[in-house]
């Protein structure tokens, strides 16, 4: 797995954007005032994400997101076991400092 690079940013949104969450994601980011607030309603963002994801299409569009940070084909990120699926985030997430990041993201949006 490779660390997120500036190239999965364009990226990720434009997952966000085929798949109708990217005034979700938005909303959240303005209305938060601290990394709690983001971490508080992190839940109904990843809810909403892999919600829209279970359909077919915002199925594929996540695993071509994902293919590129796990480094593999999106054939292989949807046939992951579970397990080693979640222990991937875990470790996209701690090794990014996804919770940084999105702090940032959210003070440069007021």
């Amino acid at each position: 797995m490779r660390k997120l690079k500036t190239r999965d940013i364009p990226a990720f949104s434009r997952c966000l954007k085929k798949l109708g969450l990217k005034e979700q994601f938005k909303s959240v980011a303005k209305e938060a005032d601290s990394v709690k607030d983001v971490w508080d309603k992190g839940y109904d963002l990843i809810w909403g994400l892999f919600d829209t994801a279970t359909e077919i299409t915002g199925e594929n569009i996540l695993y071509e997101f994902l293919a590129g940070p796990f480094e593999m084909a999106p054939e292989e990120v949807a046939d992951l076991d579970m397990a080693t699926f979640l222990d991937y985030m875990k470790i996209m997430a701690s090794e990014n400092n996804l919770t940084a990041f999105f702090k940032s993201a959210a003070e440069l949006m007021k």
